[in-house]
């Protein structure tokens, strides 16, 4: 976090007095002095990294192909980046620091939130000097940008969010309200508590001031509509559920038909049938369902290349998810194309393509980008409805719940009598076989543990299950699967090679919360505590397969040379 908030601190407001001839800024761009300078500063607190490699690799949506297959074949696959081993086997992560690692996901959020707090420093230059000037817009934008990247951090790095007394307890994260000045600050991490009490001073904040005014493109931004996705989401993690379901209207509106219009365009994508034109759908800033798209440099598709396809979304999870059977649809789930190169090793959606940024083509070295779908009109749909069953508003959350699957191409309705004898025959099976895909339709909600003021009726089960499962879907390969997971006390199981090591996350394990990288502890962070309740077990990391350039990496994929991509932000 240090290199990236003083290097930029050190660009932006560089000031050398010492000697006359130092006296004159050398480059004018460096002060942000002025309403569209403060503008373009925010565009790069978009930098996003991509959390899908962490949250998949930690949750049950992934599985290692190298144990042995339901034919009892044993593989012997690879994965792309070492950090998987580790991050499957939910040990701390030291194998690497590159892209789609937890040190790049730490050093991209404070750099986001290095440049929120400048441009914040910079408005409050301006207002100063010009006090008739109103910039509360783009305040509201520097805010949103602060409060969703240290949310993002507190969730991935941090345990779950219990409840205002409970999460005292927990450790938080190093909440930056400015930009850094100090050689060697001393960082205090405070508790989960006060790190969401931070985020909801600055999203409230935000809420009065949001404004669409002077996007270009609205929605690579924290346009009025995506603040209102964060805010549904935010209550939701608090289990505030008026506020879920008050900000959700804000998004959807109020009615069946209104929702129908925000949801994605599943017939249209899936008739594209092209991996490329689809998609492009699945990221179509006209499409309704995407309220904000943000930019990655990624290379989580690679993870379902042959060459390194040992940790990937197959068996199990991908029959409880996409390939089985559910309360509302038969065989499979009809609203998408399942891409693979191998049915052998797992299946991905369209919404995880990549594209390519070369800087040098010759040589096969450049970025790969994927596109995310950041906040969707679909997510706030589900989190309404969540909100309505913990509420007791049954009606209205079967109703949301069947918009969003006739969405996605279910021909049967979504009904009371079907989610209970659906999930009900589902849970009687998980208790007779935990480890059998019953167990991932209803698993064991620890709820109460986390929190004793926070109850789920015998009745209320099956709609939850039924909400996390749509949940699910709608988050697949975006790494959000293991906020649920956390937050619900969800306990998982990962098997591990052959001989098979079989690894447990209980609900109150401290690896649910990701250990901060290396870097982050040797700068003086607190690191989190490791007390291992599910299992002590560790696993070798698998010997490294020769590395390919990107050229041939992509080639791989697509059987094609990639062509120059721009990837300009307005």
């Amino acid at each position: 976090m240090k290199k990236y908030t003083l290097f930029i601190i050190g660009v932006l407001t560089l000031s050398l007095t010492s000697c006359h001839f130092l006296d004159k800024n050398p480059d004018e761009r460096a002060e942000i002095n002025t309403r569209q300078k403060v503008r373009l500063l925010l565009v790069n607190g978009y930098d996003f990294a991509n959390i899908a490699s962490i949250g998949e690799m930690m949750s049950d949506n992934t599985v290692d192909n190298d144990t042995p297959d339901s034919r009892g074949h044993v593989n012997n696959k690879v994965p792309f980046n070492q950090t998987y081993n580790q991050l499957f086997a939910w040990e701390d992560v030291t194998a690497e620091i590159s892209q789609d690692t937890p040190y790049s996901l730490w050093e991209h959020c404070y750099k986001n939130i290095a440049v929120a707090n400048q441009a914040l420093s910079a408005i409050a230059d301006l207002e100063a000097a010009n006090p008739n000037d109103d910039f509360t817009a783009e305040k509201a934008e520097a805010l949103l940008i602060r409060a969703y990247n240290h949310f993002i951090l507190v969730n991935i790095f941090c345990q779950a969010y219990k409840d205002s007394v409970a999460s005292l307890n927990d450790l938080g994260i190093h909440y930056m309200t400015a930009a850094e000045t100090a050689v060697k600050p001393d960082y205090d991490r405070g508790s989960v508590q006060s790190t969401y009490s931070h985020i909801r001073q600055d999203l409230e904040q935000a809420l009065q001031w949001v404004s669409d005014s002077y996007y270009t493109v609205p929605k690579y931004h924290f346009n009025v509509q995506a603040a209102h996705a964060f805010a549904a989401k935010f209550y939701l993690f608090t289990r505030e559920y008026e506020k879920v379901i008050e900000h959700a209207n804000r998004v959807l509106g109020t009615s069946a038909t209104d929702a129908r219009k925000m949801m994605f365009n599943a017939a249209s994508a899936k008739a594209l049938g092209n991996g490329e034109e689809e998609r492009n759908a699945w990221v179509d800033v006209a499409d309704n369902s995407n309220l904000m798209i943000v930019n990655t440099m990624s290379y989580f598709l690679y993870t379902f290349v042959p060459s390194y396809c040992r940790y990937t979304f197959n068996r199990i999870p991908k029959d409880a998810v996409l390939t089985g059977s559910g309360p509302c649809w038969d065989d499979r789930f009809p609203g998408c194309n399942i891409w693979q190169y191998n049915q052998n090793f797992g299946g991905f959606l369209a919404k995880i393509d990549i594209a390519f940024e070369y800087t040098d083509k010759i040589a096969g070295i450049g970025y790969a980008h994927i596109i995310r779908r950041e906040l969707t009109a679909g997510e706030v749909l589900l989190a309404r409805a969540e909100a309505e069953i913990m509420l007791g508003q049954t009606a209205a959350a079967v109703e949301d719940m069947n918009v969003y699957c006739k969405s996605w191409l279910c021909t049967k309705d979504l009904t009371d009598a079907r989610i209970n004898s659906y999930y009900r025959v589902a849970n009687e099976k998980a208790v007779v076989s935990p480890q059998s895909m019953a167990s991932q339709i209803c698993p064991t909600l620890h709820n109460y543990d986390m929190s004793s003021s926070w109850t789920i009726s015998e009745e209320q089960k099956p709609y939850i299950w039924c909400v996390l499962a749509l949940r699910r879907f709608e988050k697949l390969h975006d790494g959000e699967r293991i906020f649920d997971i956390k937050r619900y006390g969800i306990e998982i199981q990962h098997e591990i090679g052959y001989p098979i090591v079989t690894k447990t996350l209980v609900w109150n394990d401290d690896r649910r919360a990701l250990q901060l990288p290396q870097e982050a502890i040797l700068a003086g962070q607190k690191a989190n505590p490791r007390v291992i309740l599910g299992d002590q077990e560790t696993v070798n990391a698998a010997e490294a397969p020769a590395t390919k350039n990107d050229l041939e990496l992509y080639v791989e994929l697509k059987g094609e040379t990639p062509q120059l991509v721009p990837f300009d932000v307005q």
